[in-house]
């Protein structure tokens, strides 16, 4: 008898899948029984193995037939956070439950960007042509590979990039998985991916541009999409595993995965195998319990960021003549090193792109000034 796995999680968001022994999930969020249209059970009366599944959600419960099968349990380790939206009228409603006294921060957060920048906001949704898909795809990889080598670190989408970027044009032409977008002066400066199962969003790849690091992009996201799925009726927002702040900060529901082992009640053998799997689960589970923290902990500590390839101070200035200077695009390639000051002066003074002024310094490519509203900065390059 062999043992077949499955990954719930994975199957019900990137498959749109039940597994094969479940006759049906029993959703919490909407009261509401999702029959699994492919269950066979003449064909899984015939087949020679337990099922071995994990990464279930607890409120996308299965249901089994236990005249069939039946079933020993572990609770993971691993924890996952989501969004319950079925009690909020709107996005402005969740966050006020959610932050009570500090909701005004996150708006703020949101009117800052929008202050600055001239920002859209878009979602692909059922329909986004190729052209369109490939080049925002595109710009997503180069995002991540920008934040990751920052980070010194590795990003798991990144090692699957070209299964990935063929998988999500089909999904969100069928309304399986969209593309949320956030722009400004219709240049890319968020891209998320996201996967759609029954009204439920799960938010599996987020990339941003780090030039706007102190813009807190993410909440801008965050709050952009629950106002889309409320919009839509969508009842949970799903950020998966991983026990992040920002998670934290967001998630209404903080829950821990279950591991099911699924065999035939009348199989001896099916029996031995599934105590065998279940203390293998156990004991990994114990593992993770014991140690898994504290190897994070170690990590962090040993993990360096990458050094950056220019150290940038500025200083203010009064009185300054730019009239023989020679003004220069930020947008331009050459300058690109200079975005992440500039827009950090702009998020200071609340200043919008469009009334500041970037000038070079006669015969010097190290020295630039920065001309705004409220005040002049010289910028120097190290």
């Amino acid at each position: 008898m062999h043992r077949k796995n499955a990954d719930f999680f994975f199957e019900i968001f990137e498959k749109n899948a039940i597994p094969e022994p479940f006759t049906h999930l029993n959703s919490s969020q909407d009261d509401q029984i999702i029959n699994n249209d492919n269950y066979d059970e003449k064909l899984l009366l015939q087949r020679s193995h337990f099922h071995n599944i994990f990464f279930i959600p607890d409120y996308l419960a299965p249901g089994f037939d236990n005249k069939l099968l039946s079933v020993k349990e572990v609770t993971q380790f691993f924890k996952g956070y989501a969004i319950f939206l079925r009690d909020s009228e709107n996005a402005e409603d969740y966050i006020k439950q959610r932050f009570k006294k500090n909701a005004k921060s996150i708006r703020k957060r949101v009117r800052r960007l929008e202050s600055c920048f001239d920002i859209k906001y878009e979602m692909f949704y059922g329909n986004i042509e190729r052209s369109t898909y490939d080049k925002l795809i595109d710009m997503a990889k180069y995002m991540l590979e920008r934040r990751f080598i920052q980070r010194n670190d590795t990003n798991q989408a990144l090692l699957k990039w070209d299964r990935l970027k063929q998988l999500f044009f089909d999904l969100i032409n069928s309304k399986k998985a969209s593309l949320f977008l956030i722009t400004q002066n219709d240049i890319p400066i968020v891209i998320s991916l996201n996967y759609h199962y029954q009204n439920k969003m799960f938010s599996s790849i987020s990339a941003y541009d780090i030039d706007f690091e102190k813009f807190s992009l993410g909440s801008v996201e965050i709050y952009n999409k629950l106002k889309w799925c409320i919009d839509n009726d969508h009842n949970v927002y799903e950020m998966g595993m991983g026990d992040l702040s920002y998670k934290r900060e967001w998630c209404n529901h903080i829950y821990q995965f279950k591991h099911q082992i699924l065999y035939p009640k009348k199989s001896l053998i099916a029996l031995l195998k599934a105590r065998k799997q279940y203390f293998v689960v156990w004991s990994k589970e114990l593992a993770y319990k014991l140690f898994y923290v504290r190897y994070k902990k170690y990590k962090s500590r040993n993990k360096k960021s990458a050094a950056p390839v220019f150290k940038i101070s500025m200083v203010p200035l009064d009185n300054v003549d730019v009239s023989t200077l020679k003004k220069l695009d930020l947008d331009h390639k050459a300058f690109s090193y200079l975005k992440k000051s500039v827009y950090d002066y702009l998020y200071s003074k609340t200043e919008h792109v469009a009334d500041i002024a970037l000038y070079q310094e006669s015969n010097d490519d190290k020295t630039f000034i920065l001309v705004g509203k409220k005040s002049t900065h010289r910028i120097t390059v190290d």
